[in-house]
């Protein structure tokens, strides 16, 4: 995963860093966004296919090195996930895609009802029964689930039952994956021709910060007029909330930041492309210097005030993009999509 993060990473660099002014046949904005999004799609793809031959080996050889091997590439995938869902249109809203990836929130533990009725099943599953089957169940809660889950306890994950499940719901991601990719190859010209994806990209990633202030920190941390929930958090099974967290803005760093550095560019608004990127590098590294889960840190003083300076973080970094940036670039946002389940 870091591998394909510093793939991107010189990728923006080098558009950040071009000179502020470019050629006429230079690329648009929204040449920029489609071309990281794309890189962001393969990667996707590609970390979610490495997940089921990882989940083939485990199967194979049950043992502790591979079952290290596969946690890793299930995080890895869901990483990658995280890094290019602040794309909330387009292909990823076909058949439900993003809730087929990640179905939460989950506040009736769907996810884990799901799991354990396939487990109970007479007959094997395969990625059809999966793909036939809800969003609870097709994606990397599931099988977080399956790997984390204090009641897998009870059954070993490769037991054949678990295994056949994990197998399958592996196989219907990497097929929904590479489907992804293929769709925002073939995205690309509508995209870029249709000047009102440039409004949509900018509240697409105005959403995603909306999301990761409201849903991913400040629910959990009890700070939306409710008690701090831990179970609210993603991926509280595996306490990688945070670590998910810091992956999304990587997302948005590597494939938001230079279309929007070029887009403030053309409107004559540099400083506030530089203030976005300042923002959300300081955000970024209070993310990557906090423990990857959210949930014990909500009984530790010293590590909650470390979540409270990255929802701040956070909070500033939305201001800029949703009110400021928005502001001068004419986008109206008439509500917080972010309201409401």
């Amino acid at each position: 995963m870091m591998a394909a993060f510093r793939r991107l990473g010189v990728l923006a660099c080098t558009l950040l860093a071009a000179p502020f002014s470019f050629a006429s046949d230079a690329p648009t904005p929204r040449d920029m966004w489609h071309g990281a999004v794309e890189l962001q799609y393969a990667e996707l793809s590609a970390a979610s296919e490495r997940l089921e031959a990882s989940a083939t080996r485990f199967c194979q050889a049950p043992d502790e090195s591979h079952r290290q091997r596969l946690e890793n590439d299930w995080l890895s995938a869901y990483q990658a996930w995280q890094a290019v869902r602040f794309i909330q249109f387009g292909p990823v809203e076909q058949n439900s895609r993003g809730w087929q990836l990640q179905f939460w929130p989950d506040r009736k533990n769907l996810v884990g009802r799901k799991v354990g009725g396939w487990l109970q099943a007479a007959d094997a599953p395969n990625a059809q029964d999966i793909a036939a089957d809800s969003v609870a169940i097709q994606g990397f809660p599931a099988l977080e689930y399956l790997l984390y889950d204090d009641a897998m306890g009870e059954q070993a994950l490769g037991d054949p039952d678990a295994c056949d499940l994990m197998q399958a719901i592996t196989t219907h991601l990497a097929d929904t994956t590479n489907a992804l990719h293929r769709d925002w190859q073939a995205f690309g010209e509508h995209y870029i021709e249709t000047s009102d994806y440039t409004e949509a990209t900018l509240a697409s990633a105005i959403q995603t910060l909306e999301q990761l202030e409201d849903k991913r920190l400040g629910e959990p941390m009890g700070l939306k007029g409710a008690s701090a929930n831990g179970y609210l958090a993603e991926a509280w099974r595996s306490e990688q909330s945070v670590r998910l967290v810091a992956s999304s803005l990587e997302g948005l760093r590597t494939g938001f930041l230079p279309g929007l550095t070029a887009l403030l560019r053309e409107a004559d608004a540099l400083p506030l492309a530089e203030a976005f990127r300042d923002q959300l590098d300081k955000t970024l590294a209070q993310a990557r210097e906090l423990p990857p889960g959210l949930v014990p840190s909500l009984e530790d003083d010293e590590a909650f005030r470390g979540l409270q300076s990255l929802y701040l973080d956070i909070s500033q970094l939305r201001h800029l993009l949703g009110n400021e940036i928005a502001g001068e670039l004419g986008l109206v946002r008439g509500f917080n999509s972010s309201d409401g389940d």
